[in-house]
């Protein structure tokens, strides 16, 4: 495979991981969990979980 091939096969790895990250905290939310909790199952940052969380609410209600 060539390097360009390779460079859009990684970009769309990484965006359709960062969205099953996404959709997964997004869960956890609206299931209840603290923001530390999610955070910790997820293996990030509080500050990422609020940035995900503020990003979508609005789709959300």
């Amino acid at each position: 495979m060539c390097n360009l091939s390779t460079g859009i096969e990684e970009r769309a790895t990484k965006r359709a991981t960062e969205k099953t990250s996404e959709k997964f905290i997004l869960n956890m939310y609206k299931k209840g969990y603290t923001l530390d909790q999610i955070a910790d199952v997820a293996e990030t940052g509080v500050d990422e979980v609020e940035a995900i969380i503020k990003k979508k609410e609005p789709a959300m209600v």
